[in-house]
């Protein structure tokens, strides 16, 4: 039997004699994407070929609150009852789990589903069953997050790039007439029912990467501010404290964004009083973020670290699973002294530990680079800066120190502090 991904040959997939070339009965074709660009409707079903319906969702096991619940929930049924239809099932093909549970319990009930979902009396159902009980601020909260947060629809591929966890190669000294301001990247797209709009990040011809944002925070914001007044019926669930603690990750992640991009634009204007507040905002986010992911087991690096030593026999693996586990995360391997690694942080985590001892260092480094290019009067040293980071990198790979494996603190009381000092 072969196994054939739509996703990953779009060519040979949506090519008839491509995808006729094995008898039939002998070969599945995997439509790996079709929760975001589902090759069944230009290729006539696959012309015929047995194909399964995925949602593949995650790449590099990111943590970002992302879905599209409107296409899991119709896109199978969809598919399924299509004229002339081969598909014989549904599948999940994601790089990494464990994260935005919402999305994997609804996938998971597709396969028993032959009607489509009413996402919103579905989520009332899932808020009582995930927390034991519901209020109507939570409900409120699920209705805005479904209308942004899981209503990505601008077809562009999440991949986690916000700016603490995959920090920009980039020399700002360059490129002085591109726009990085909040207004250069941000498109307002469609309005929504219930008045709710979504915005978007869109590619640009800037060198400086631009994170994914297809709703607007401020929606993001609110909902999280209906979570918080839920706190006092539910803070007794875990499944509650991990769905606040991840939805203010997402809302200071967003606001760090801005911070980086307010920096860089008070380097270009020679500012170096803005430059310093603006990276010290962006620094105390990454703090304040770690702090907060360090109330919940499940936000932790040194679980995944004790999870990797756990399988070595003796101490020359425990040293080599280690180095593995710190290096999958961070600057992968073909880096050299000057070019960090083409593939560093694909697989960039929001987790307790890594923030602080990883990702703040960087952060710190190239701002303090920064600071002194504009009191010398000089160009950013960017070879400089990547030489001493990937140095650090480097060592801080094949280090052994530990790392809590047991959340710390109130989620509920650290959430709402942090909502106080950023975002009122």
């Amino acid at each position: 039997m072969a196994i054939f991904i739509g996703f990953c040959i779009l060519e040979a997939a949506t090519n008839e004699g491509t995808s006729t070339f094995v008898p039939y009965g002998k070969m599945i074709v995997l439509d790996l994407f079709a929760d975001v660009k589902p090759i069944w409707k230009i290729s006539s079903h696959f012309y015929g070929v047995p194909y399964v319906w995925c949602m593949l969702h995650n790449f590099g096991g990111n943590i970002e609150m992302y879905g599209i619940l409107d296409a899991i929930s119709s896109g199978p049924v969809d598919a399924r009852v299509s004229k002339n239809s081969t598909m014989v099932g549904v599948g999940m093909c994601m790089e990494g789990i464990e994260h935005n549970p919402v999305v994997y319990e609804l996938m998971s009930e597709m396969a028993f589903r032959g009607q489509k979902v009413q996402i919103e009396e579905w989520l009332k159902s899932y808020t009582s069953r995930r927390y034991g009980r519901s209020t109507h601020q939570i409900d409120a909260a699920w209705r805005v997050l479904y209308h942004t947060i899981y209503n990505c629809t601008d077809g562009i591929a999440d991949h986690n790039r916000d700016y603490i966890v995959e920090f920009p190669d980039f020399d700002p000294s360059t490129n002085m007439g591109s726009d990085i301001s909040k207004r250069g990247h941000m498109k307002e797209t469609s309005s929504l029912h219930d008045g709710i709009k979504r915005f978007s990040f869109r590619e640009s011809t800037s060198t400086l990467p631009q994170p994914h944002l297809w709703y607007s925070n401020k929606e993001a914001i609110h909902a999280l501010k209906l979570f918080l007044e839920a706190g006092d019926d539910l803070a007794g669930s875990l499944t509650y404290r991990y769905d606040l603690v991840d939805l203010t990750r997402q809302t200071l992640s967003k606001l760090a964004n801005q911070a980086y991009l307010d920096a860089i634009s008070a380097f270009r204007e020679k500012d170096a009083n803005a430059l310093r507040l603006e990276s010290e905002k962006f620094l105390e986010l990454i703090k304040s973020i770690d702090a907060l992911l360090a109330s919940d087991d499940n936000f932790l690096l040194g679980t995944w670290l004790a999870s990797a030593n756990q399988l070595a026999e003796n101490r020359q693996e425990i040293r080599q699973y280690e180095w593995n586990a710190r290096t999958q995360v961070t600057m992968w391997f073909d880096n050299t002294e000057t070019n960090q690694s083409k593939l560093h942080d694909y697989a960039n985590k929001f987790w307790s530990g890594l923030l602080e001892a990883y990702y703040l260092p960087r952060a710190a480094l190239y701002f303090k680079y920064l600071l002194r290019s504009l009191k010398e009067n000089e160009n950013f040293q960017v070879e400089m800066w990547r030489r001493e980071w990937i140095s650090f990198s480097n060592k801080w790979q094949a280090g052994n120190e530990l790392y809590p494996v047991k959340a710390e603190g109130d989620a509920l009381a650290i959430s709402k502090a942090l909502f106080e000092k950023y975002l009122t």
